[in-house]
């Protein structure tokens, strides 16, 4: 079977030699044997590795054992840990080693009774940059197994980073492909006071997002930033001081490249996106922007929460816009942005319930990860 790219997250890859996807069994079997795995994958997340795993019937993580009576766990060969299983401590669901009392350090999440999401580093179950290893999953009850996909996936945790994107199409973007129900968030305005809330709301439903940064904020943000990358997230430049660069010229110039240098010395990424403020751009200042190596990012989806219509008011107007490919802006940054915040939990689960994944802005046009 030909060779295929897992999930990318911004600082790390993985690539696989054979599908992701899960083995189909009989549902009826959850209730008396092992759970039936509807889905399964393994993907890298920026620096993270994000297990997903579904199943045809409900299970309470309290009803699984590691290693014994019903279980539900990831198979890693080559790895150290062996592998690690879902059960509970206390009401919450971690992923643990069979044989250890200790759990594994997971951001865990679960979207309803019969799936699971859980991103952690890899080097907690000895994974090192250029590892080759295969990973499976196996469910168990009463001595016996099940497993999903059918045979176990091979993949290699690349040894080199990401550190910026290449730009590539069209110069002057609005939106991605509309023929799949892919959409970038994106913020502006950010670094800010309530940025590391948006991340942690990002980080806990396992979405990636883009954020456009003010160059004149960036300075003394550079542990924050590196967060954003180690989670996924992708960092694109916003204009030193917010300026209306429309017309270009040397001061529109130096407003782009100022930011963008901020931005590499902060965390050693080169942006590849520029986004000119209130949206005001010129063919010159698209040529401009590409000749220093970065597409200019607009948007489709604008429900205007930098003037605080409310919270409510936020989340209708970006699930009543968005369609497939759509590139949403919010703001991060640049004013009181609660009413944002609020409203982003709400946003996410809605577009999920409507059949749409999250994807980064470089992920949804294509553009090419630059490793080093």
């Amino acid at each position: 079977m030909g060779r295929r790219a897992l999930a990318l997250g911004a600082a790390l890859a993985l690539v696989a030699a054979a599908p992701a996807a899960a083995a189909q069994s009989d549902p009826k079997g959850d209730a008396t044997g092992p759970l039936d795995v509807t889905s399964a994958d393994l993907a890298a997340q920026g620096a993270n590795l994000e297990f997903t795993v579904e199943t045809a019937g409900t299970w309470n993580p309290a009803d699984l054992v590691a290693g014994g009576g019903r279980s539900l766990c990831l198979k890693l060969t080559g790895a150290g840990v062996d592998q690690v299983c879902v059960q509970a401590v206390g009401r919450r669901a971690v992923l643990i080693a069979p044989g250890s009392t200790t759990p594994i350090t997971a951001a865990v999440h679960r979207p309803n009774n019969r799936s699971l999401q859980a991103r952690f580093d890899p080097a907690q179950v000895g994974l090192k940059a250029g590892t080759d290893f295969k990973w499976q999953v196996i469910t168990a009850y009463d001595g016996a197994t099940d497993q999903a996909p059918n045979a176990a996936v091979s993949a290699t945790v690349p040894q080199q980073k990401v550190v910026g994107c290449t730009p590539g199409g069209t110069s002057y973007r609005t939106n991605g492909p509309r023929n799949k129900k892919v959409v970038a968030l994106t913020f502006d305005d950010g670094p800010f006071p309530l940025t590391p809330k948006f991340y942690d709301v990002l980080e806990r439903e396992h979405v990636p997002a883009t954020f456009f940064l003010i160059g004149d904020q960036v300075p003394g943000k550079g542990a924050l930033l590196k967060r954003a990358l180690r989670d996924g997230f992708v960092l694109g430049d916003h204009t030193w001081t917010h300026a209306n660069v429309s017309g270009d010229g040397p001061a529109a110039a130096r407003q782009i490249s100022l930011t963008k240098n901020a931005i590499q010395r902060a965390t050693g990424y080169t942006p590849c996106l520029f986004r000119a403020p209130g949206g005001a751009v010129s063919a010159p200042l698209i040529s401009e922007a590409r000749g220093m190596g970065m597409n200019t990012i607009e948007w489709d989806v604008d429900p205007t929460d930098w003037s605080t219509p409310g919270t409510d008011a936020i989340y209708s107007r970006v699930v009543s816009q968005t369609k497939p490919g759509s590139i949403i802006l919010m703001h991060d940054g640049g004013g009181p942005r609660g009413q944002t915040l609020a409203a982003l939990p709400r946003i996410i689960h809605t577009l999920r319930a409507r059949g749409y994944k999250f994807a980064t802005v470089p992920g949804l046009l294509g553009l090419q990860p630059v490793f080093g």
